[in-house]
């Protein structure tokens, strides 16, 4: 199947799932794309996720060192929850007009992309271990270890706050830090580039689907993070790594892979290569 046929399939797959209107709200969440290795945990025990499984408020999220789920919600806001990561919905009210009075979660640990959706920003809270993230604008990656939590921005504004105090991240590849206390680390600060080694879907976007890709993304992992010239985030997108001059940091030892992700909504990708210069976060 070419190019051209995957990108009509995924198409109709994503706006089939987004026209399910009422029906669909008494579940909050589907998933478009399962790796697996993931499940749903419950009041009721576990459950695997397939793709068009329902994830529901009060349900845990989890994923082995293979997983991965991406969740699209009734409002359009979209959510990857990485390999061995682990978030729990807290709550999701809808109002009129699709969309939500509240969206609350608790990413307790791992790696994940947020897409914010038609819902107002101040409907929306994430909260880590170690941070609370109030969402100002509408993409952005989150790692969440036992200790810290990293914020990288791709578009609009995010404030991240701890018991010390808050910061607002509004530069297009700037990362904001919380351990203790929270810090930013503008996209000319020499120390970013080391840190963004830790995200792994701002290195390669090959395993998600297209909804859930940030056009330029790998961009925001180099020395100079300047956003001018950006990739299309397509399938077939050229990989560019690290400068070599960017204060030794080292590149991937294995380039992603460049072909399309499959149909039916599965985006495997066992090959994915290991992120340097960071520890994959303990679960809880």
């Amino acid at each position: 199947m070419n190019t051209t046929c995957v990108t009509t399939a995924i198409a109709a797959l994503f706006a089939g799932m987004l026209s399910l209107g009422p029906a669909w709200a008494a579940n909050e969440g589907k998933a478009l794309g399962v790796d697996p290795d993931a499940l749903a945990r419950g009041s009721s025990g576990d459950r695997t996720l397939i793709v068009g499984a329902d994830v529901s408020v009060g349900e845990r999220v989890v994923t082995g060192a293979s997983g991965q789920v991406q969740l699209v919600f009734l409002d359009d806001t979209r959510l990857v929850v990485g390999p061995g990561s682990s978030l729990l919905i807290e709550t999701y009210l809808m109002r009129g007009g699709g969309s939500a009075e509240r969206f609350a979660i608790n990413a307790l640990g791992g790696t994940f992309r947020f897409i914010s959706g038609n819902s107002p920003k101040s409907a929306y809270e994430i909260r880590t271990p170690s941070a609370t993230i109030g969402v100002r604008g509408t993409k952005f990656d989150v790692v969440v270890g036992r200790a810290e939590t990293r914020v990288m921005l791709y578009e609009g504004a995010v404030r991240v706050c701890t018991g010390s105090g808050c910061v607002d991240l509004d530069e297009r590849c700037g990362i904001a830090s919380a351990a203790g206390s929270a810090r930013l680390f503008t996209p000319a600060d020499p120390q970013r580039p080391q840190l963004a080694q830790a995200f792994r879907y701002a290195i390669v976007q090959s395993p998600l689907l297209r909804p859930f890709r940030v056009s330029g993304a790998n961009r925001c992992t180099e020395s100079s993070a300047a956003p001018a010239t950006e990739s299309s985030g397509e399938p077939g997108d050229s990989y560019t790594p690290p400068s070599p001059n960017s204060g030794g940091n080292p590149a991937p030892s294995n380039p992603p892979p460049s072909t399309p992700p499959p149909t039916g909504g599965n985006a495997n990708n066992p090959n994915q290569p290991s992120q340097p210069g960071s520890t994959p976060p303990t679960v809880p």
